[in-house]
Parts: structure tokens; sequence; C-alpha cells
């Protein structure tokens, strides 16, 4: 028998919403009525009783009404012991199949050897919410979160990424003075002058106390003017600087600007303005240049990687960290405001009930990054948020660059960096799966960026660190299994739970789109067995229950050997939980 929302609740708030005004006391009495019958349904669901429609109806009203779930989780996925219930597992969905997903949670072998105790935290399987359309993956919209929490609530665990790109803002530009040619004391007087009117409002502020700033030079591409010309008159420049007549040299510094070409021809552009400064005595150099075709078509990249590719500008920052220079674009990212705009959707999520926001931080370097991520982290202490390092982006910092070959030394330089901010959840992930992008490297996939002894050695380090690590980036059900032997804190998957369906509602409009992804109850359960199959074989030594578990041919590719795992799981797990007590 299907169960009815409660008739006198759904009186109370069709009362209230038929008054033309509301007072203050209805107000307050209208959004308890909607909360209370959103934790009705809850409650409901979490029984495993029967839905009708007119209760599903009647949910989506007073989630539109209230704008979020009735009440905060007291849980996060930071609160989940994979120590315990091994590895987490995340499945990508956009609500289609939620309630396949929330009927693999129930069916798993861990969830039947906990049986009656069995908890969403304890079964750890969430469906994540995400729109997987054809660029890849994106934010949900309100239809998705209320599908999803209709069919979740109560009965699965959810995460949800709210973009794998951060919606970049700028400072102001830099000031750059250009020095022009002609007769040197005439283009000495001009640079003074422009000099003195760019530094007066950072000398003379309203509090008198000097801004810091930094003003740049530069002399016209393919200047006729000799090296030492040039150098007399910016050695001139900076006496006149210090000497504090139309600044403070303690904050008011000068700096190169450079105009680079591509390639090669660039690189020696720019390291040419970072000698020049060096021996000027300077401190700051800034680069401007053409677009790489590269960078255009992804809006933009990281720092110096708009201009150069990663192996010229790697050794270009590197050069200027040798010469104690540092080295910027005339685009500087403003991480204040880029965090506030992630602050929006992550504050949503959790609003409807999400135990894990995920967000990218793709195009920032590493130290625009940690700005952003220690001010999410002051704004969300008591639910977890999980900043993504994607692989097949790479890392850039103010040092150099890491990619490819020194990608694993690129993710602990980050992990260290966010240890700093006391994150305790992140994703590693690839961002660029229409190209292939894979996480993982093996005889079968050279191309996967990671070894399975890189993603073993970076899961013991976030362990020290007190960072635990979700792992994601086309994993398959062979792949799950391994991930299970590490014991690492979990993983997310697409392909591998689902089948591919009709292009359908939403997604018409996306024409290169073929099919789309739909995970199935079968397909689920068969990572999560796996994932729980490999985390006990490293774990339980011998007894009865657990030495076919290995004999079991993986991935199993017959009904007999998924319901031989089935079988076996469950008195292996509780065998498992009778040796760490």
């Amino acid at each position: 028998m299907k169960h009815r929302p409660p008739a006198r609740l759904l009186r109370s708030i069709a009362k209230l919403q038929r008054k033309t005004s509301l007072s203050p006391s209805d107000e307050r009495q209208l959004s308890d009525a909607q909360r209370k019958l959103l934790r009705a349904y809850r409650d409901a669901v979490s029984r495993g009783d029967s839905i009708d429609k007119r209760w599903r109806k009647s949910a989506i009203k007073a989630l539109s009404y209230l704008g979020a779930d009735a009440d905060r989780q007291n849980i996060s996925l930071k609160d989940y012991d994979h120590h315990r219930f091994g590895p987490f597992l995340g499945v990508s969905d956009d609500g289609y199949s939620g309630d396949e997903i929330c009927q693999a949670a129930l069916a798993s072998p861990k969830a039947q050897a906990l049986w009656t105790r069995a908890s969403t935290l304890g079964v750890g399987l969430a469906l994540d919410a995400e729109r997987l359309a054809g660029v890849g993956e994106l934010a949900v919209g309100p239809d998705e979160f209320f599908d999803i929490w209709l069919k979740c609530a109560g009965r699965s665990l959810l995460t949800t990424n709210i973009g794998s790109r951060v919606n970049v803002r700028h400072y102001l530009p830099a000031p750059v003075i250009t020095i022009r040619e002609g007769h040197i004391e005439t283009a000495l007087a001009a640079a003074n002058t422009k000099l003195e009117k760019t530094f007066e409002p950072y000398l003379k502020t309203p509090n008198q106390k000097p801004r810091p700033l930094v003003v740049y030079v530069q002399f016209k591409r393919k200047s006729a003017w000799a090296y030492a010309k040039r150098k007399f008159i910016l050695n001139s420049v900076i006496r006149h600087i210090r000497s504090g007549k139309i600044a403070d040299p303690r904050v008011h510094k000068i700096g190169i600007s450079v105009q680079i070409g591509w390639g090669a021809k660039g690189r020696a552009a720019a390291i040419k303005a970072i000698d020049f400064a060096g021996e000027a005595g300077l401190e700051h150099v800034l680069i401007d240049g053409v677009v790489r075709k590269v960078a255009d078509r992804a809006i933009s990249h990281p720092g110096l990687l708009n201009y150069l590719p990663p192996t010229l500008a790697d050794q270009v920052l590197r050069h200027a960290k040798n010469k104690g220079i540092f080295v910027r674009s005339i685009k500087q990212v403003d991480p204040d405001t880029v965090a506030r705009s992630i602050w929006p959707s992550l504050n949503t999520a959790r609003g409807m009930g999400v135990h894990l926001g995920k967000y990218g931080l793709f195009p920032l370097t590493l130290e625009e990054s940690e700005i952003v991520v220690r001010q999410v982290q002051q704004w969300f202490q008591d639910w977890t948020t999980a900043p993504v390092f994607y692989v097949d982006q790479g890392l850039v910092t103010r040092k150099g660059i890491f990619v490819e070959e020194k990608i694993s030394k690129g993710i602990e330089i980050w992990l260290r960096a966010m240890s700093k901010h006391k994150v305790e959840v992140v994703l590693i992930d690839t961002v660029d799966k229409a190209k292939g992008s894979k996480i993982l490297r093996s005889s079968d996939n050279p191309k996967g960026l990671l070894s399975l002894d890189e993603v073993a050695k970076l899961t013991d380090l976030g362990d020290k660190l007190g960072i635990r690590i979700l792992w994601a980036g086309s994993i398959t059900e062979q792949e799950s299994y391994e991930f299970g032997r590490l014991g690492v804190f979990g993983i997310y998957v697409t392909t591998a739970a689902a089948v591919a369906a009709p292009v359908r509602g939403k997604y018409n409009f996306d024409d290169r789109l073929a099919s789309i992804k739909k995970p199935t109850l079968s397909g689920v359960l068969n990572v999560k067995t796996l994932l729980e199959a490999g985390f006990l074989s490293e774990r339980v030594n011998g007894g009865e229950h657990f030495e076919s578990v290995q004999q079991v041919k993986l991935p199993p590719t017959s009904p007999d050997a998924a319901a031989e795992l089935s079988r076996i799981l469950p008195a292996a797990w509780r065998k498992w939980w009778r040796s760490i007590s």
C-alpha cells in the first residue's frame, strides 16, 4: 500500500496559502508546516514505505517553497570511517537513476552484513549529483536537486560537484609606463612625470598610510635603443623612486614589463627581461603575450600557460626562481571574489542535504588556489567541502609547472598546500574526459596519468597529512577492485556502472550527444561489490569464508561470479569487524 502525506498537514498548508496576504505569524506557520511535511517524507522513505504521487508533489512544493531541505544534516562525508567500512563509492547521476542507486546501496554485501544496523554513512554509497553533458561534469539545477532529494533522502548519501572551473575575476590591470624613444632626457622626464601621477593616489591615501604598489616600466618592442641606454634610463628611474620624492621606497616598487611572442622566441624574450631586471636589482617582471589557441579554447589557462606551453613556461618560472624574481602575467586573479562566487553553489548544495560539495579550482595557480581554499574552509567548518585537483591540467606555481611525468610531484605539493588550510577531503580526478583522460595507468591503458604505486604513495601521504583522498577519472570495474585493495578513502565512477541510454529531455539541445549514461542497479552493485572485495582481500587473513573471495574471477563476467561474491562477502565483513573490535 502506498503511503499518503498527512492530510491534516496538507489542509493546514492549503489554508495558509489561500490567504491573499500573510502576516509574519502566518509565514512562520507555513514554513513550519512545510518543514514538518519534508521531515515526514524523509521518515517514510527511511522506513522503506511506498510513496504515492501526491506525496512526491507535496514534497517538491515544500522544497521549492523553503528553497532547501527541512533540516541541516548533522553528518557529512568527513565522518565516514573508511578504515572500518572500506572505501566510499560515489556514482555520478542527475537523478534519472536515483532509485537504482539507492537499491544497490541496500543490496550491497556490506549492507547485508550490517542488516538492521545499516545506516547511509555505514553503507558508504552516494548518488553524486552531476549533469553528464557532452563537455563533462556540470552542476545540477533545482529540477535535478528536487528529483534526487525525493529519491535518495534517507536512503543513500548525496554528494555533488558544483563545477570543474571557477568563475575567474581579475583585479584592475597593473600600471605599465612605456618609455618613449627619442632624446634620453626628454624620455626620462616624461617617464618620471607619469610615475609621479601613478604613485600619487597610493602615497597620499585617506589615512596617510602609503598603499603598496608595483609600477612596471616597458621599452618599446624592437626598440632601437642600445642595451646601455635602456639600462641608464631604468637606473635613473629607480634612483628617482628611491629618493622618496614621488613615492615611498618602502612599499613602492618598479618592475619590468615585456610583451612576448609564441614558442621559443617568447621564452627567450621572457628570460631576457628577467635577466635585465636582475641586473638592475629589481624583483618583479610582468609578462604579456599572445594567447595560445589551446588556452583560448579553454577560455583561459593558469598564469603563463596562456602564452607559453608547459615546458617553456616552466623554464621561464624556474629561471626567475633562480634569479630571485617574481614573475606574473598581465592579468592578476582576484581570488577573494572567486571564493565568493563558489560559496553560493556550495551553500545551496548543503541546504539540499548534500553530504559533500566538490569544487574545481581550474584555472588558478597554486598560490591563488590557496587563498580560495582558505576562505571556503572558514565558511564551511562543520560540513565537508572538497577542492579538486585535475591531473590532466597539472599544477602551476610561482616556481614551476608540474605536468605529465611531473604530475605526481605536483599532487604532493598540492596536498601539502591543502593541509595548511586544514582540508580534510579532496578529490583527484580528470576533467577532459572527452579526450580520453584516465586517472590510472596500466598495461591496458598506457595513457593513464598515474600508476597504482603512485596512487598508493599519494594515499599514504594524504593519511600522514590528515587528508582523505577521493579518486575519479574513468575508473573501470577491475580498477575499482584495485582501489579497494589499497584501502583508499573512496572512488567515483560513471561509465563502469552505467549503460548507454537514449538522449532525452534537457539533453536534447546538446547536438554532440549521441547517447547519455544511465547507471543501472546491476552496474552499481557490481562496482560496489568489487570495491568491497578488494578491500577485504587485503585485510581478512584466511578463514573458510574468505579464501574463496580470491578465487572468484574479477571482474565478475557472469551472474554466477557476482552471486558468489555477494554470498561470501557479508561473512567476510563480519569477520573483519570482529578482528578490529
